[in-house]
This record gives C-alpha cells, sequence and structure tokens, in this order.
C-alpha cells in the first residue's frame, strides 16, 4: 500500500502545473504603457493593481500621456506614426508586442516607431 501511494503522489506532481511566482507574487503583475502630445511617453512594470501601473506610467509622461494600455504577466508596447497615428500590443515577449504595435499602427500612419515598451512578468 505504501508504494501506490508514493506512486500516485509522484504521478500526481508530475502531472501537476508548475506555478512560477514572478516579481508580484502568484497575482496579477501589471504594467501599461502610453504616450501623449510633444513625445511623452511612459511606461510602467511589475505593479500589484492596473491602476498602479496606470499612475506609474502616466507619471513617467508628466501626467501628458493621452493614450494609456495595461497588460499583465506579458510584455506590451505602444507605436506611434508621423501623423500621431499608433498602434498597442501585447504578448509573451518584447519582440513580439512590438511587432503587434507596429503592425497595427501602420494601418493608422507612416514610419511608425515604438514609443514605449515593458515586460511585467
Amino acid at each position: 500500500m505504501r508504494i501506490l501511494r508514493r506512486a500516485a503522489l509522484a504521478v500526481a506532481m508530475v502531472l501537476a502545473p508548475v506555478a512560477h511566482a514572478g516579481s508580484c507574487g502568484y497575482d496579477y503583475c501589471w504594467g501599461a504603457v502610453g504616450f501623449g502630445p510633444n513625445g511623452a511617453w511612459g511606461y510602467s512594470y511589475g505593479q500589484f493593481s492596473e491602476d498602479e501601473a496606470v499612475n506609474v506610467a502616466q507619471d513617467g509622461c508628466g501626467w501628458n500621456c493621452t493614450v494609456v494600455k495595461t497588460f499583465y504577466n506579458t510584455c506590451g508596447a505602444i507605436a506611434v506614426a508621423d501623423n500621431g497615428g499608433w498602434g498597442w500590443g501585447w504578448a509573451s515577449t518584447r519582440s513580439d508586442a512590438e511587432s503587434t504595435a507596429i503592425a497595427y499602427c501602420v494601418e493608422n500612419g507612416r514610419n511608425c516607431r515604438v514609443r514605449a515598451w515593458a515586460c511585467s512578468t
């Protein structure tokens, strides 16, 4: 009987999902990216709430961000075109988030460049 319990425990350990704690523990780890007029931009990561993420990003913008996007447990990026058009994206990697942001941005303008990015994992 003892062998069966050990075998059952070993199987359960293999099949159980592994949880990894990020900088926010096991909770949502929020981040935000934003931009505003005259080149203003801001970002945040590793925040314990969506409101905190927005506030930190806005603080980085000097509270001039007119667009702020939030995300959790991933990466986010925002790209801005010469004409003020923009796009944003989120993904598991910085490069994928930036690529998504630029892809959406080019639908709204030309010469899109990533203005801000952050990873909050």
